[in-house]
């Protein structure tokens, strides 16, 4: 939830008349004349001193701010081209563009060296680069349609694709040529740059966040690195003095650590612990007391220097992310205040009932909920509307998934109800859902477990836990309804894993297929499906609420993680890209040392590495996926060594610091506190949107009766009785635990958060805390809890009107913020002063944060 709070000024109402007097100027149209569709006015006749005048345009671009501040998007787009920026923005649009930027990595696939199923004629793929790279160069013109000149030559991201387009265009051209002429194969370097076009088109901010924070964290780390790295080399100094006169061999017959290159490169390996003890059993064959050399470095770089990296990455990462944290807050907090201004009443500054039902569909409110967000944005009827405070929630209602719960009678209960109301139904009814009935089914998954661990159990025994849940499945069907019932994953797995032992058991039994040649095949897929239901363990073990609290957290954080599967992605495929232009044909599988002399008893080939190549892409993310899991990545480098030179360790050495020592531990950090942060979360808490519904007995999620206790609830019957015709005779129905009432009722989903969500909750107490602190001294401040997630927490906004509404020089927190990372984010642009209303109008804005 979001709620806004300003400072009161004794000034402010005259200075709101001042600024209704000079009405929603656009700086680029100050004639009122010259605004888009030839400058929307009221008619004369119409009331336009209250709020029900709002014209069409004013609601649509009010539509545009706040569909922005759910994206953390502040494009300044032009008013006279609203209608192509709604189309740029528009899912399908975005969705279709993803796919060119897709297709293009995807030629890797097809291109030399192809993987060979997949292989095509060059024309195919000349074609196929050719469209993508027309398609991505429309998406960028469209964009430079719907922003001025300026704003778009000022982002460099815009310019970055520009120049990557171009590249890609001429390196194509000069392939074309030397296809044609001389019919061969050239270095295509250009092809490294496929992944700029996905990482700086406008959809993938978080990407450049990423990047950016990644960027960043180097700088900061980079002390750490040029410390251990020291120390290898001084470690690798005293290892070439010690060994090089000693005429040591390892155990390839090679000198032992006789130079100083050599000496380096073994140790940073021993550090990794990927050649440990190997490397030392040399020296300590020769003279034990060596081990006093190896210890202290393992302990010094690996026990200490790593694990402080570790700890400076996690520090100054966070701190760059709370910077970038408030610069989203700072997008949301904009838009919504230009949204508002532009629907507000000038005379109550509130948004008008009439003019919300006209505008609730373009914010993309369901017809049955705008009566429910209304009801929580205006809670009382004194109020004139929707004031700037409440307006600041339509993120988080927007944002939630909240759907209206009609409670329906079951199909037995419409169609037989004497026999679904009876009282043996009712006491089945109970005894189904009381606590008993789960606990024995999860002593039986228990003993299946047992029974499929056991070789050569009887086979009666399988039929029978077949029976007994195929028998807890037609139950529950019957007591919560085919539609309750499937609401639930755990109870959809159920019926897929013991419906198709159940089906595919009597296909066996009735085709004999035990007599024919596929009895193996056939007893090996049985044996896989009833091993399956081994995994209704996890469903036991959740009942334990400290799993099923790490495992919510797992889910809750797992899809935020997107971004830094899709930047580690992107970093495999620029060294796949690289590695096959440097190594592809160097190692062959399916030859006699891997088709080189050189390797001829190397470890390489010892250990059967010759199918870990880059002679395809698909080759090239296996052996890079190999080399980020660290073990015996040593030996991989030294099989390319030994084909090449020993310059090729620079190119492994390049990847383990990136994304080993760099990336991975930039995304542990991100796990370690996005998990902490869920940890400490409540989840029975329920504020914002939940808390509205309790109070008014309209939450779906909260159960009137406590979990698995009956209710009785005594229902008037029409018939006659005793006590005279026509009166009601009180009949004794069971209704389960779902109270019986026509009253409308809203539940949210409880859904998994994005990566942004994510982040704004991680920092929430930081900004708080920062927020006390300015309104202590005095200064500007920007708070978030929440903001425009599912979740709840409030957003308070402490700000002095009167500097803002006069225009004075001091500047807002949020422009504050933005300067903050201004020298290192491309997409800001500064601005010297805060924005006044005029500039909160028609897509004036002064920053770019796209």
């Amino acid at each position: 939830m979001v709620s806004l709070q300003f400072t009161e000024d004794p000034l402010e109402n005259e200075l709101e008349t001042e600024e209704n007097s000079r009405g929603f100027a656009n700086p680029n149209y100050p004639n009122q004349s010259e605004r888009p569709n030839g400058g929307i006015t009221p008619n004369p006749t119409e009331n336009t001193s209250g709020s029900n005048w709002r014209s069409e345009l004013d609601i649509t671009i009010a539509a545009i701010y706040v569909e922005d501040a759910l994206h953390f998007r502040n494009v300044p787009f032009r008013p006279d081209k609203l209608s192509l920026y709604q189309v740029y923005q528009s899912k399908a649009i975005r969705y279709l563009f993803v796919v060119f930027p897709a297709l293009l990595l995807g030629l890797a696939l097809v291109e030399n060296p192809a993987v060979k199923v997949l292989e095509v004629h060059w024309q195919a793929i000349f074609g196929l680069e050719l469209v993508c790279l027309i398609a991505c160069a429309s998406r960028v013109f469209h964009l430079r349609l719907c922003l001025q000149r300026g704003d778009f030559w000022s982002d460099v991201k815009n310019c970055a694709i520009i120049a990557s387009i171009f590249i890609m265009f001429v390196d194509m051209m000069v392939w074309l040529g030397y296809k044609i002429a001389e019919d061969r194969e050239v270095i295509r370097v250009s092809r490294i740059l496929r992944p700029l076009l996905i990482i700086n088109f406008s959809d993938n901010r978080n990407l450049r966040k990423l990047l950016r924070n990644i960027k960043k964290t180097v700088v900061d780390v980079l002390s750490v690195l040029v410390l251990i790295f020291l120390f290898i080399a001084i470690f690798a100094m005293m290892a070439t003095k010690f060994f090089e006169r000693r005429s040591l061999l390892d155990p390839h017959g090679d000198p032992y650590l006789d130079n100083f290159l050599d000496s380096y490169w073994n140790l940073y390996v021993l550090m990794t612990t990927a050649n440990s003890p190997d490397v030392s059993l040399p020296a300590f064959r020769s003279e034990q007391a060596f081990f006093v050399f190896f210890m202290p470095f393992s302990v010094i770089t690996t026990f200490v220097l790593m694990n402080i990296l570790l700890a400076v990455v996690y520090k100054h990462y966070k701190m760059h992310l709370l910077e970038e944290v408030k610069v989203d807050v700072g997008i949301i907090q904009s838009n919504l205040i230009k949204a508002f201004s532009l629907l507000k009443d000038p005379n109550t500054n509130h948004i008008s009932k009439n003019v919300w039902l006209k505008a609730y569909k373009d914010f993309g409110c369901p017809d049955t909920l705008q009566n429910l967000y209304w009801d929580y944005m205006v809670p009382s009827e004194e109020l004139p509307g929707i004031s700037l405070q409440a307006f600041f929630k339509i993120t988080d209602l927007l944002s939630s998934q909240i759907e209206v719960v009609i409670t329906k009678k079951t199909w037995l209960e419409l169609n037989i109800p004497f026999i679904y109301n009876s009282s043996v139904s009712c006491y089945l009814r109970c005894a189904i859902e009381h606590f008993a009935f789960t606990l024995i089914y999860d002593v039986l998954i228990v003993a299946n477990a047992i029974v499929l661990s056991i070789q050569n159990a009887p086979a009666f025994l399988e039929d029978l836990f077949l029976a007994l849940f195929n028998l807890e499945i037609v139950l529950k069907i019957y007591t919560y309804g085919p539609k309750k019932f499937a609401s639930t994953a755990w109870n959809c797995y159920d019926c897929l894993v013991i419906w198709s032992a159940t089906i595919f058991s009597l296909v066996v039994d009735a085709e004999g297929l035990h007599d024919t040649k596929n009895e193996e095949m056939s007893a090996v897929f049985l044996d896989m499906v009833l091993t399956l239901r081994v995994l209704r363990l996890l469903k036991l073990l959740l009942s334990i609420p400290q799993l099923r609290l790490i495992v919510s957290t797992l889910m809750q954080i797992i899809p935020s993680m997107g971004s830094y599967a899709l930047l580690l992605f992107l970093f495999y495929y620029s060294y796949a890209i690289l590695g096959m232009e440097l190594f592809a044909g160097k190692i062959i599988n399916d030859t006699v040392n891997c088709g080189r002399e050189e390797l001829n008893g190397t470890d390489f080939v010892a250990e059967n590495y010759c199918v870990l190549s880059f002679n395809n892409i698909l080759y090239s993310f296996v052996l890079l996926w190999t080399l980020t899991l660290v073990n015996q990545w040593h030996i991989l480098t030294e099989g390319f060594v030994a084909v090449t030179s020993k310059a090729s360790r620079l190119y492994f050495l390049s990847f383990h610091v990136l994304v080993v020592l760099i990336i991975l531990n930039i995304f542990l950090a991100f796990v370690i506190e996005a998990f902490m942060m869920q940890i400490e979360l409540d989840d029975d808490k329920e504020e914002g949107i939940d808390e509205h519904l309790n109070e008014r007995g309209m939450n779906a999620r909260r159960e009137s009766h406590p979990q698995n206790q009956p209710v009785w609830y005594r229902s008037p019957s029409l018939t006659h009785s005793d006590k005279g015709e026509g009166e009601e005779d009180l009949k004794k129905i069971y209704i389960g635990t779902t109270p019986l009432d026509e009253k409308l009722r809203y539940k949210r989903q409880k859904s998994t958060k994005s990566y942004n969500q994510l982040l704004l909750e991680m920092f929430q107490e930081d900004i708080q805390a920062e927020e006390t602190s300015l309104t202590d001294t005095g200064t500007a401040g920007v708070g978030v809890s929440g903001v425009g997630t599912s979740g709840s927490g409030d957003v308070e906004i402490h700000r002095q009107t009167s500097d803002v509404r006069r225009g004075s020089n001091h500047t807002s927190t949020v422009q504050q913020r933005l300067s903050s990372v201004q020298e290192d984010d491309p997409e800001l642009v500064e601005t010297d002063e805060t924005p006044t209303k005029d500039d909160l109008s028609y897509g004036s804005l002064d920053m770019d944060i796209i």
